[in-house]
């Protein structure tokens, strides 16, 4: 691969996890200040909802465009790659899920953390408690991984439906993001095979596959102009927020293309951005899975608890809220570091070697 391409998604691959983080820092919920729409409402919903979701078609794309980078389409290549995916993403995926549920599932016997949870986990029954390790884990946000390992397994389908289909096979699935029901499939309150990411994962394939060139090199106005459309488009998407059903058809519609510009216009600004000052790799980067794995569950539970503690103070759960993240990311990366140098073959199986 292209060190230039290489680099920009590794960067792009870290601010997008941190954003992820910002987005896990929201603190509102339940408030009388998100109810009310008063302008800390507005602000924290730009930067954790708004701009966050962005990174969702981001993250899938990358990882369609990798799984098909230097993939030379035979059964034995498709066989090497899902066998490499299983220890890069089915063992981690394990790991962590059974990690954090053991963590939840001890916290839960301490009194004074006990009152934060609606159900202690050890008084449900065994077939639940797999379900909320592994299925739908408290580990919330490898929501993304599980659906990333459907997705790899159907990679064979998805190259024949590019093959046969070309373009078409992705207008399809495009068209499938702007239905009502999210997902193939919809089993005991979670989504299964979303279209949204199935479709951003096999636009990264098709980009991958047709040796297409993802370094943008456009005029200025045309980066200044897409940055002023997406922001219209967020305006836009606030107001039919605030008027509409989250299911009536225009919200969709508004929710998806906001999404979908927003992608292109930050793709598009990194290759704007790199022009003028070489963006370098740096070593932080390399701990992206690391902060994305460990950041949930730790920074949802600290959120509930400051909540708690401070009440409706607006201005101080704002300020918390840009702090959350950064505190989050440099207590995830100081972790990370400790355990690569006590147990490199621990961080190495929770990392997948990443």
């Amino acid at each position: 691969m292209d060190k230039g391409v290489s680099n920009k998604i590794r960067i792009l691959s870290f601010y997008s996890i941190f954003m992820v983080v910002v987005c896990h820092a929201y603190n509102l919920t339940s408030l009388g200040i998100e109810k009310e729409r008063n302008v800390v409402y507005y602000i924290e919903y730009l930067f954790a909802l708004e701009m966050s979701n962005i990174f969702i078609p981001m993250f899938f794309f990358i990882s369609g465009y990798l799984f098909f980078n230097n993939h030379d389409l035979s059964v034995f290549t498709f066989k090497r790659k899902i066998k490499n995916r299983f220890k890069t993403l089915v063992i981690p995926y394990i790991l962590w899920c059974g990690l954090w549920f053991l963590v939840v599932y001890v916290i839960q016997f301490i009194p004074q953390l006990s009152h934060f949870f609606d159900e202690p986990l050890h008084t449900m029954p065994f077939w639940k408690k797999i379900w909320l390790a592994f299925v739908d884990p408290i580990n919330y946000t490898f929501w993304f991984i599980r659906e990333l390992i459907f997705y790899v397994w159907l990679t064979p389908l998805i190259y024949l439906g590019i093959k046969y289909l070309k373009f078409y096979f992705l207008i399809i699935l495009a068209a499938l993001t702007f239905l009502q029901q999210p997902s193939l499939l919809y089993l005991n309150n979670i989504y299964l095979f979303q279209y949204l990411g199935l479709f951003s994962f096999s636009f990264g394939a098709y980009a991958s596959i047709s040796k297409f060139n993802i370094v943008s090199s456009f005029k200025t106005s045309t980066y200044l102009f897409l940055l002023v459309l997406w922001s219209i488009f967020i305006l836009f998407n606030f107001y039919v927020r605030e008027t509409f059903e989250e299911n009536y058809w225009l919200a969709i519609l508004c929710r998806r293309v906001t999404m979908f510009i927003g992608f292109f216009t930050v793709w598009c600004w990194y290759d704007f951005i790199n022009k003028k000052y070489e963006l370098q790799n740096k070593h932080l980067y390399g701990y992206r899975f690391f902060i994305y794995a460990a950041h949930g569950v730790a920074l949802t539970y600290f959120t509930k608890i400051y909540v708690k503690y401070i009440g409706e103070n607006d201005v101080i759960l704002l300020l918390l809220f840009f702090v959350s993240p950064l505190l989050a990311t440099w207590a995830c990366v100081v972790s990370a570091k400790l355990l690569q140098r006590i147990t490199p073959k621990v961080y190495a199986l929770l990392t997948g070697s990443r």
